[in-house]
């Protein structure tokens, strides 16, 4: 788990382009300034482009395009499962649940509401466990969820899978081959559903939290700036498309 998430974090974009930096830096203490400045070039290109809002939605697009929002959940009345994916949480106890959780949890969690509040008798399971010794997200969802108002026997929570794979397997063993409603971002539910069909599920999409929608107009200039938002997407998409190879090689999608 240590090594996946070190590496993810060694290909992220700013990584890369502070290695180019660092080597042409170093290149060019050591005397050889061709290519040290070959080195501080790349680092700028690549900076560039990884903060360039079009390359960013160039990335993220496919992956929250490829399922739309569930917003008719009149098909869907007979499941009875609804699955929110953990995501990050902070572990200092004395915060409200609702302000522990990541924006991205946050919005995972509403959404899983909206869906369970719309299907009557079903349940809301909860997932996420600890991964650098934060809080598991599951835990920390349903107590926010409590004080948002979602009643306690409505809800279960699966505190332990470390990450998506791990969801995907305990939820065949809790549920079969049950159909339920799955929730994740929507950069995150290719993998995500490829994931749980592997697992033997039969999960249905609900994608939250799309980036490229609220993204800034082609109209405004700021759209071809460089921008941490941009940088932030380009990411995402990175970690994303490192995560769906990942799981290809371990046979896992």
């Amino acid at each position: 788990m240590f090594v996946t998430k070190a590496l993810a974090a060694f290909l992220a974009p700013l990584s890369l382009v502070m290695i180019s930096v660092a080597a042409g830096v170093v290149l060019r203490i050591v005397g050889r300034r061709r290519a040290g400045n070959s080195g501080l070039i790349l680092g700028l290109v690549l900076f560039l482009l990884f903060s360039s809002e079009p390359v960013a939605r160039m990335l993220l697009m496919p992956l929250e395009n490829r399922y739309p929002p569930l917003m008719d959940t009149v098909p869907v009345q007979e499941v009875r499962w609804v699955l929110v994916l953990g995501s990050g949480a902070s572990s200092v106890s004395e915060h409200p649940p609702t302000t522990r959780l990541s924006g991205v949890a946050g919005l995972r969690l509403v959404e899983g509401l909206r869906i369970q509040r719309a299907l009557p008798g079903s349940t809301l399971i909860l997932s996420g466990g600890s991964v650098f010794g934060d809080a598991p997200s599951a835990t920390v969802m349903s107590r926010a969820a409590v004080d948002l108002g979602a009643a306690v026997e409505t809800l279960r929570i699966h505190p332990n899978p470390r990450n998506t794979f791990e969801e995907a397997q305990l939820m065949f063993q809790a549920i079969g081959d049950e159909p339920y409603i799955l929730v994740t971002s929507a950069s995150h539910m290719p993998r995500a559903m490829a994931l749980a069909h592997k697992a033997g599920t039969h999960p249905i999409p609900a994608p939250t939290a799309l980036r490229t929608s609220t993204a800034t107009s082609p109209k405004n200039l700021a759209f071809y700036l460089p921008s941490a938002s941009a940088l932030e997407m380009t990411e995402r998409a990175f970690h994303e498309y490192m995560g769906i190879a990942w799981a290809w090689l371990r046979g896992q999608v």
